[in-house]
Parts: structure tokens; C-alpha cells; sequence
């Protein structure tokens, strides 16, 4: 995260910067998207229990987690409509597809970056992908954080991303993130 990107040392930087000075440093980009309701509680939970930990009952209960998601769901929109307005050459990865079939979207990323795909380092990763930065999944919510006046807003903003991936030629958000 921290070398720059023409070092030579790196094929890809990972950053969350957005704004069209940051984005024009860049000659290529992959935009990583995620359903906004579970990036959101991803990084809540993140900010409040760190990077392997979970936020307490009483942050979300609190005055927190409202003010968070204020704040957070509308970045999560800018976020990609500025790379998708400002990025020269973009290439969007939906999260929950990387999961669903990492081997043939991390082939692909590959492919996109101009490089030559190896199997085995992809088969390497695919056998990698349990690793220890990953919260485990045991610790569910037992209520829907989101209050309806979030869903509405949030639901707005998932309209508002896919159109602008389409107006681009792109596939959209998928079918699971649209409000129903």
C-alpha cells in the first residue's frame, strides 16, 4: 500500500484514495466494488474491533453506527463513480464474484495489467485464500443493523453506481446488491 506504483517492485498498489488528482496518477486501474450493506458492517466492525475483531453491542446500538453509515454509504458510491468518471483505463471486480470464482477474476485481473497469467502462482493463491486477516464469520448480528430511512439511501446510492457502470459499458452491479 505504500510503495508507489512505478517503483518496479509491484504489479498493483491498493489504495482507497479517490478525487481526480489522486486518480490521474494512475494509468490503469481495478476497482474493487462490495454490496455497500456488508461493506459497510465490514468496516464498521473493522474501525471499532480492528482488523480481525468485532465492533461491541454498544457501538452498534450507539450513536456510532448511524453516524457512521451517514458518512460512509455516500463515500462508498463516490468512491467508484470518481474512479469510474476520472480512471483512464478501469477494470471493475465485484468482491463477492472474487470469492464466488477467485481463480478465473484473479486471471483475469492479471490479463487486464497486460502481464502473463501463471497457473500455479493462481492455483497457489486459490489454496491461500483462508488466510489469518479475515474476520471468521462466527459472530453474526442478531437484529438488522439498517434502519429503513439507511435502506432507502443506501438502496439510492446502489441504483445510482450501477447506472454509471452501464452508462460505461459495463455489466452493473450485481442482481443481489439492487433493492428488492
Amino acid at each position: 500500500e505504500r510503495d508507489h506504483w512505478r517503483s518496479g517492485r509491484t504489479i498493483c498498489i491498493k489504495t482507497h484514495e479517490s478525487g481526480r488528482k489522486e486518480i490521474d496518477a494512475f494509468d490503469s486501474s481495478i476497482v474493487m466494488i462490495r454490496n455497500p450493506y456488508k461493506a459497510l458492517m465490514a468496516e464498521f466492525n473493522r474501525k471499532y474491533g480492528g482488523h480481525v475483531g468485532f465492533a461491541s453491542q454498544a457501538h452498534w446500538r450507539g450513536k456510532e453506527w448511524p453516524e457512521f453509515v451517514k458518512n460512509y454509504a455516500p463515500w462508498w458510491a463516490s468512491h467508484t463513480l470518481d474512479w469510474l468518471t476520472y480512471g483512464k483505463n478501469v477494470h471493475v471486480v465485484h468482491f463477492e464474484d472474487l470469492k464466488r470464482d477467485l481463480f478465473s477474476r484473479l486471471k483475469g485481473m492479471v490479463q487486464f495489467l497486460g502481464l502473463k497469467v501463471s497457473e500455479d502462482r493462481l492455483l497457489c493463491v486459490e489454496g491461500q485464500k483462508d488466510g489469518n486477516f479475515k474476520r471468521s464469520g462466527l459472530r453474526k448480528l442478531e437484529y438488522d443493523p439498517y434502519t429503513p430511512d439507511m435502506r432507502v439511501n443506501i438502496d439510492e446510492l446502489i441504483r445510482t453506481v450501477d447506472a454509471a457502470l452501464k452508462k460505461r459499458n459495463m455489466s452493473g452491479v450485481p442482481a443481489e446488491y439492487m433493492p428488492r
